[in-house]
């Protein structure tokens, strides 16, 4: 017979279907829905890229909470909740007749599902069945939202050609409710729940106490916090943990700058909704090279620096989409920006896992979320902005691009110190 597969495998295949849907559906089709609505109901980019934005402050501001009760509660719970909310947020779409009705819904019910439902539980679940193998196993997750955005945004730009942006919105709904659901069934929280240890190792051998008293569970539990790992509290006050927020700070400014404005910027340069679409989902496509390939790299080289490659092709993607007026340029765009993007999805959980632990990975993951957040917010509504006085987009996608250098420096800077925790197992 052959060597039965890990669980935790089992596990990243049900969270990278479940981040397939959510971030397909939610992320990646936002840009295809973007011109019907505000067409219908004559809003200005900025205005329509705000529910984005306010997308990006509600899971700044939901973080935390989740993060804590992830902790608390574990995964598999709050994934379940958040699936049954997302899937009715997007049944309510059909209801919106404004802006703030827009906001709400989008804005703020969606995106309080999505919060529970995506990465932070997914990371902090997987964090604790792999350390070995937790870039790979990162990298697998990650996939599924790449192939999110190859599926969902061209389906949907045929859904609302067919039907209708409203009937695409209920459909969307149906899809989460009948597909994420079955699937938290699947995750376990920890792998001491069903007898195993991180990465399929063996269990160790149960000691009783040298005075005779029974062993002590939570020592031989193999996913008890190892000495030196991260308090919540220590960690906010470590200068690696601001200088990872601050490079992720950068970097999310660009990236949600082409999420929400690639597909209307290729159309504003003359290239047709359907094609504009397909390129926004090979982006994606293209993305899941990056994130296998830095995910398997993750495990062998240091990260910091594979983070700095990542962020520098982000940058240069970006200064060609400035110029993107034929194919041949938007496919070097699709490129650079894809596998770059796509190699820091992986990396980003994994390296605050190996940076911090994973005994309040949950709670320091939904406190660094936070700033991520505020730039994914800001990034939007300025390109909107700067839209909507110039008629362009090359200021927006130039500064962005700039700012992906700037994250190359706050990388290089991120290095783990000697903490506090590491400093009292030395001395223990």
């Amino acid at each position: 017979m052959g060597k039965k597969i890990f669980y935790g495998w089992w596990i990243v295949l049900a969270t990278h279907v479940i981040c397939m849907i959510g971030y397909g559906t939610w992320l990646y089709s936002f840009g295809v829905f973007f011109k019907p609505m505000s067409a219908e109901f004559g809003w200005t980019r900025a205005m329509t890229a705000g529910a984005y934005s306010l997308r990006s402050i509600e899971g700044g501001i939901a973080s935390p909470v989740v993060g804590w009760a992830v902790d608390k509660y574990g995964a598999r719970g709050v994934i379940l909740l958040g699936a049954i909310i997302s899937g009715a947020s997007f049944a309510l779409m059909p209801l919106v007749d404004s802006l703030l009705g827009f906001y709400l819904v989008y804005g703020i019910l969606l995106s309080t599902g999505m919060s529970a439902m995506l990465y932070l539980p997914a990371w902090t679940v997987i964090a604790k069945w792999f350390k070995r193998r937790l870039s790979l196993a990162m990298a697998v997750l990650a996939v599924g939202a790449g192939v999110g955005g190859l599926i969902c945004a061209p389906a949907s730009a045929y859904l609302i050609e067919r039907f209708g942006w409203r009937s695409a919105f209920v459909i969307l709904g149906v899809v989460i409710w009948v597909v994420a659901i079955p699937l938290t069934l699947v995750v376990r929280n920890s792998p001491a729940e069903m007898g195993l240890a991180r990465d399929g190792d063996p269990l160790p051998a149960a000691r009783p106490e040298e005075d005779g008293s029974p062993p002590d569970a939570k020592r031989e539990d193999p996913g008890s916090p190892a000495p030196g790992e991260y308090t919540l509290t220590q960690a906010l006050k470590s200068s690696v943990f601001w200088l990872l927020a601050l490079a992720f700070f950068f970097f999310g400014m660009a990236h949600s700058t082409v999420t929400v404005h690639t597909v209307p910027a290729l159309t504003d340069a003359g290239f047709s909704e359907t094609t504009a679409a397909f390129s926004f989902g090979l982006l994606t496509l293209v993305s899941v090279i990056g994130r296998l390939a830095f995910g398997f790299l993750g495990d062998h080289l240091s990260k910091r620096y594979l983070f700095m490659v990542a962020y520098a092709l982000t940058g240069l993607g970006l200064l060609v989409l400035m110029n993107a007026r034929t194919m041949p340029m938007v496919y070097l765009f699709i490129f650079l920006f894809g596998v770059g993007f796509g190699g820091t999805v992986p990396l980003m959980p994994a390296i605050r896992a190996e940076y911090f632990g994973t005994t309040a990975l949950g709670k320091i993951q939904g406190f660094m979320n936070p700033v991520l957040m505020f730039a994914s917010a800001l990034g939007p509504i300025f390109a909107g902005l700067v839209f909507d006085a110039t008629g362009t987009y090359r200021i927006s996608f130039l500064v962005t691009g700039m700012l992906t250098f700037c994250a190359v420096i706050a990388m290089f800077f991120a290095r783990p110190a000697r903490s506090e925790p590491e400093l009292a197992a030395e001395a223990a």
